[in-house]
């Protein structure tokens, strides 16, 4: 996990009306002052390799080549999803200025459910947003949504604001990932080990453990949100729901609608185009996910102005002896070996480099076609896929993941054709009683039991200090 660092608030006008005077938002790193401002700060280019780099020896230059992982290319899809999220990110805040009299209400009816009579503050509208990233495999939204964060990766401590005290904590951003056997318990226990780990002195997740109901979930969920002050909750890898059983994608797709109206809190997801077929039977859901904008992050062609200026970029990170500059005929043999795909054009690029060190010691048409047939065997299908742009032919490759027509392929490197085995987590008893009743074979009824609740969830029926409420 990403280590976060604690930074004293310091607070700074937005020259925006509604963010002045909101904390939490003048906390925040300042605005940048265009589009093209973001764009810059996203990209990352490592030192190129100079000629005595390229004299050096050959392990060492194979150990260099790895900086070409580093590199961060700004794509123009990048600068609308960044200007889309730092607005999104801000929004989150708006509606939860913790000097306002409906948030004050707001947090105390979220801290005390269950335990008060408090109602939540009927005239309190969430001004959280929804935001998609979709694309292939490969195609750079994980890139883009870490790039991005860099700068909220912190624990912004408050003391106070304009000589009134401000005692809590502000975490601007927060990572978790969809399991690929897409359970709805193991999604929110890893939101509260994140937050764990993030602070360093928190227990959510021990407390968490217990908890059996999902609207409890829920609430637990937006009860720490609001204690630590979550400004966006990023999740990778959503369209692991498509394996989810029985109702548990719905289930899933309501905790974010949940996340962001309840608590809240602005909710990027990330996903290949498999969440589509999702999200898609949902209309209420897909409405707030792309309340904050939707990016789609698509393949280069060849000839497109984007694939040569990704290509120039990348082509001067050659490490072998004798580099040369880059053909038409070269730009077309590194598009065949990676079809456009951001990922897979860079890795053909190092594999190459990796092939041609301590031997031929030049990248060339040849070098990017051994390549293909060696080194990237296994893709070819999935690039040859690409390649032709054929949705029959796309239909087999979901997520670029080998489905059905590579069975034969598979035994030749001895893959099992059997799932992944994943640590299992008890579900929520909602779920446990879907799938019971659409099982294949009927089970008999456990015998009822009368046990006394353990430590845990005693703990977890208390409910999370919220440092803002006195």
């Amino acid at each position: 996990m990403i280590k976060y660092s604690n930074i004293r608030a310091f607070y700074r006008q937005t020259g925006v009306r509604r963010f002045d005077g909101n904390p939490f938002i003048e906390a925040l790193p300042p605005l940048e002052r265009s589009k093209d401002a973001i764009l810059d700060r996203l990209k990352n280019y490592p030192s190129t390799p100079t000629k005595t780099d390229r004299a050096k020896s050959e392990l060492v230059r194979m150990a260099e080549i790895g900086c070409i992982n580093e590199i961060v290319y700004p794509f123009a899809e990048y600068k609308r999803a960044g200007t889309n999220l730092t607005m999104n990110i801000r929004e989150s805040y708006v509606g939860r200025n913790p000097l306002s009299i409906q948030d004050i209400q707001r947090r105390h009816a979220i801290a005390l459910d269950g335990v008060s009579n408090i109602p939540f503050p009927e005239n309190w509208i969430s001004t959280a947003k929804g935001q998609t990233l979709l694309g292939i495999s490969g195609s750079g939204k994980t890139t883009f949504a870490m790039a991005f964060s860099l700068p909220y990766q912190v624990v912004i401590e408050h003391a106070e604001y304009k000589g009134n005290p401000l005692v809590c904590r502000q975490i601007p951003w927060v990572n978790v990932r969809m399991s690929h056997d897409a359970t709805l318990k193991s999604l929110c226990l890893q939101f509260f080990e994140v937050v764990d780990h993030i602070l360093g002195n928190t227990s959510y997740r021990r407390q968490a453990e217990s908890v059996r109901g999902i609207a409890r979930m829920v609430m637990l969920i937006a009860q720490v949100a609001t204690a630590v002050s979550i400004g966006v909750i990023f999740v990778d890898e959503v369209q692991n729901l498509k394996a989810a059983q029985g109702k548990n994608s719905v289930f899933v797709l309501n905790l974010f609608s949940e996340i962001i109206e309840r608590a809240g809190v602005t909710l990027v997801i990330a996903g290949t185009p498999a969440l589509a077929s999702v999200i898609d039977e949902n209309v209420r859901n897909l409405r707030k996910l792309n309340s904050g904008g939707e990016s789609n992050f698509v393949q280069m062609k060849f000839g497109d102005s984007e694939f040569d200026a990704f290509c120039d970029t990348y082509w001067a990170y050659q490490f072998v002896k004798s580099p040369l500059d880059l053909t038409p005929e070269i730009r077309k043999a590194w598009h065949r070996a990676g079809a456009g795909n951001p990922a897979f054009t860079a890795l053909a690029f190092m594999l190459a480099q990796r092939n041609e060190i301590g031997g031929r010691e030049v990248i060339d048409v040849a070098a990017f076609d051994r390549v293909s047939r060696i080194d990237m065997a296994i893709l070819e299908p999935a690039i040859a896929a690409l390649r032709s742009g054929e949705a029959q032919l796309l239909k087999s490759f979901d997520d670029l993941l080998f489905k059905k027509g590579c069975v034969s392929l598979r035994k030749l490197i001895a893959w099992s054709d059997e799932s992944e085995t994943a640590y299992k987590i008890g579900e929520f008893d909602e779920l446990q009683k879907l799938t019971a009743e659409t099982a294949a074979q009927p089970r008999r009824p456990p015998k009822k039991s009368i046990r006394r609740p353990s430590q845990d969830e005693i703990v977890a029926d208390l409910p999370i200090e919220d440092p803002l409420i006195r």
